[in-house]
């Protein structure tokens, strides 16, 4: 199977899966009453929840700054940037969005493919490394049959926090050697897959190895804890307005689960799979009936496209008047510190 056909089958795939999901859920909805729903959210609840979701973009900036070394990333580019590239990654399907950094960073700054790449997957990382350890904890903390054990288990949920940071600190390192185990195996077999596997075991011990840096790493690491709070900010904002009322650990769990939901793969620009996670975080966290779970769960990815359109397009702008594109040589001069 050349790559072609199963880009295209991972595209029917992702049709199919968000098309179907996206039939069940409006069939959940008493649309009727969705008006109701949007009235519950003041004015000032919706301009706070624009102003946490803009500092969660200059958050963003920030660490794709410390990630590609500071210095030669300016501040009034690389912000524009980072907001036009957010709104591309929610309206464009495919993933296709993620390429609009890597592209912008070449055309306007003159860094090289593999620098942008390397900042973009460090960031996406980091971003997953946080949402996946303050959601176990979260969990541990609400659940109340785990209450006798909680301690030992937020322990075990640190233990494995620092490991994987540690894990992803060194993973260069590690994948370097993963590769080294496998390559006889490898190269018995000779076939296409084994080929392509090892292509790409060499690419992420590549882009593994570039954050591998103490200063760039750990502050790109710090930031990334704000930018979870900021996430976490604009999404409870809001569900506060709409009646949710669990405790702070329950709540955690619920955005979190509507945040990982962003990065599933085989998905059409997140639609379905994102409002099908909120609509089962507030199910069976906060109680709510399947048709106001799934209602929110539309409204808050509404409010996340609507917000992203809004400064994604400031950016754009911002990007057109800041600098012209400049001219390529055919190596790029810059590369990830």
């Amino acid at each position: 199977m050349n790559a072609k056909t199963r880009q295209r089958l991972v595209r029917l795939l992702s049709i199919g899966v968000t098309g179907g999901l996206l039939i069940v859920l409006v069939e959940r909805v008493e649309w009727g009453e969705f008006d109701e729903l949007l009235a519950r959210v003041s004015l000032l609840g919706w301009c706070v929840a624009l102003l946490a979701y803009l500092a969660l973009n200059l958050l963003r900036a920030l660490r794709f700054r410390i990630l590609l070394g500071g210095k030669d990333a300016p501040w009034r580019l690389l912000m524009p940037i980072t907001l036009y590239h957010n709104f591309l990654v929610r309206a464009l399907p495919f993933k296709l969005g993620e390429l609009s950094y890597i592209a912008l960073l070449r055309s306007r700054l003159n860094y090289s493919m593999e620098a942008g790449v390397s900042s973009l997957f460090g960031a996406r990382l980091l971003e997953l490394l946080i949402i996946v350890m303050v959601f176990a904890a979260s969990i541990l903390s609400s659940a109340e049959q785990l209450a006798a054990q909680r301690d030992e288990l937020l322990i075990v949920v640190a233990i494995t926090f620092m490991i994987s940071v540690l894990a992803l600190y060194y993973g260069g390192t590690l994948v370097r050697r993963l590769h080294k185990l496998l390559q006889p195996l490898l190269i018995r077999r000779d076939s296409h897959l084994s080929r392509l596997l090892q292509k790409r075991l060499e690419q992420l011990a590549d882009e593994l190895s570039r954050i591998r840096q103490p200063r760039l790493f750990f502050s790109a690491l710090f930031i990334s804890c704000f930018t979870y709070t900021c996430s976490f900010l604009t999404n409870y904002i809001l569900l506060r307005a709409l009646g949710l009322s669990v405790n702070l650990p329950g709540a955690i769990a619920i955005v979190s689960i509507g945040m990982f939901a962003s990065a599933f793969p085989f998905t059409v620009s997140g639609f379905g799979v994102v409002e099908a996670a909120w609509s089962f975080g507030l199910i069976q966290l906060a109680g709510w009936s399947e048709a106001d779970a799934t209602a929110t769960g539309f409204l808050l990815h509404g409010f996340q496209l609507f917000a992203a359109a809004i400064y994604g397009l400031a950016g754009y702008a911002l990007i057109q008047f800041a600098a012209p594109p400049v001219a390529l040589p055919e190596e790029s001069k810059r590369s990830a510190s």
